[in-house]
């Protein structure tokens, strides 16, 4: 008897064929998972690294200037070639006078006279300058603007048993190299990893921008 079923392979196929479906499906299971959190994670790092960008335009361009200055030994001069008045300049007596802002005020709408103040005006003229030095600022609206942006490129699913969810949202600010970086974990629910034990899938992602000085 025995014998006989040892020789007897009818219906090995059915059983064989059924392990090899159940490894498909637990295969197939696994690379819907694993596949789904590889979309997540790049949609996750478009987030940040889009956060990170608008925080880095924030930044305010800033410059030192060296202003050129002139006193003047009377109020007109007359200018027998040109037939003209101009302001008579002792250009043995020289001076300075740095002043702070913005690079779109004193240089872009030539605002720099103006940001000297009384420095340039009578018995003085300001007849020009020079960059001391140039730096960049990250305003107060750098973080909440980030983090605005962050929110606007959420692309995943918020909602149902497949929800994904973010969890500790991190916009930091370096203001001495003027560096936005934004940084956010996100954590999913497993479909068929659940048969080995593993419930979610929790991942971090990080993105930097520094703006270019021009």
């Amino acid at each position: 008897m025995i014998k006989r079923l040892r020789k007897d392979t009818r219906g090995a196929t059915l059983v064989m064929t059924a392990m090899a479906m159940s490894a498909l499906f637990l295969f197939a299971g696994l690379a819907l998972d694993f596949g789904r959190a590889y979309v997540l994670k790049a949609q996750l790092q478009t987030a940040v690294d889009a956060a990170a960008l608008a925080g880095a335009l924030q930044v305010i361009p800033m410059a030192e200037l060296s202003i050129n200055r002139r006193r003047a030994v009377e109020t007109e001069c007359w200018d027998p070639v040109s037939g003209t008045y101009y302001d008579c300049l002792d250009w043995r007596d020289t001076s300075s006078v740095r002043v702070t802002g913005t690079q779109w005020e004193l240089i872009a709408q030539k605002k720099w006279k103006q940001a000297a103040g009384d420095s340039c005006t009578w018995p003085f003229r300001c007849t020009g300058y020079k960059t001391v030095r140039e730096w960049l600022v990250l305003p107060n609206s750098t973080v909440p603007t980030a983090e605005n942006t962050f929110h606007q490129n959420e692309r995943w699913p918020s909602g149902g048993a497949l929800s994904a969810r973010v969890e500790g949202l991190s916009v930091t600010v370096n203001h001495a190299r003027a560096e936005v970086t934004a940084s956010a974990r996100m954590t999913t629910p497993t479909t068929f990893l659940k048969l080995v034990g593993i419930q979610e899938l929790s991942f971090e992602r990080k993105g930097t921008a520094t703006p270019v000085k021009r």
